[in-house]
Parts: C-alpha cells; sequence; structure tokens
C-alpha cells in the first residue's frame, strides 16, 4: 500500500501579521489508505522559506485524520509571502500544497519615548 494523504484545509485566521511575531496555523490532514503512516510535515512562507515551521512528523491511522498545528515566526522584512505546507512520507514528497491566501507582513509604527530631563 502506498502513502497517501489529503489536506482538506489550512486555517490561519486574519493573514495580517506584524513583523516578528510568532503565528500558529492548522491543517487538517487526512490519510485515505487503509493503512496507518507517519509523515514528515513542514509549513512554510515564501518558496525560498523566509520562514518556517521546521519539519515535524505527524501519525494518521488508516482512514484517519489529524488536525496539525504549525507555529513560525514572521520574517522580519514587510511584503506578501505565499503559504505552502509540503507533506513526504520518507523522502517522497507527497503534497506541496499551496494556500489559497497569502500572508502579508507589515511593521507598524511605533515610538517609545523615554523620561523627559530638564537641563
Amino acid at each position: 500500500m502506498e502513502p497517501r494523504v489529503v489536506i482538506e484545509r489550512l486555517e490561519m485566521g486574519d493573514p495580517t501579521f506584524e513583523a516578528g511575531v510568532s503565528k500558529t496555523a492548522k491543517a487538517r490532514l487526512t490519510n485515505p489508505t487503509a493503512k496507518q503512516f507517519t509523515y514528515k510535515v513542514e509549513l512554510y512562507l515564501g518558496a525560498n522559506k523566509v520562514a518556517t515551521s521546521g519539519v515535524g512528523q505527524v501519525t494518521i491511522p488508516a482512514g484517519g485524520a489529524v488536525d496539525v498545528t504549525f507555529t513560525l515566526v514572521m520574517p522580519l522584512v514587510e511584503g506578501d509571502y505565499p503559504v505552502f505546507l509540503d507533506v513526504t512520507y520518507d523522502t517522497t514528497l507527497l503534497k506541496h500544497y499551496q494556500a489559497t491566501e497569502s500572508v502579508t507582513v507589515v511593521i507598524t509604527p511605533a515610538i517609545d519615548v523615554g523620561p523627559i530631563i530638564w537641563v
């Protein structure tokens, strides 16, 4: 039996995030086979992986589904980044999934004011 996987959805909420913050996304993965498999999974931004969850593992029982969470730190450069999820078994890439929405990274204006000192 060959391993297979179906990505049902990838949830991110509002895809506009502040640069440098940690965010979590969730994806439902389904194993449509009659055998349990352990898959390697990685969520990342941009084709050059400007931010990544790192590679993790998930075991999905035969015919079962699992909600997998991915945490990554947003890049420090403003821009729109496509979101990808790769699912691998052994060394074979089973799915290279691109989310329908990109992540937008922004840097909002801010300032810290120290105490006013009269000299």
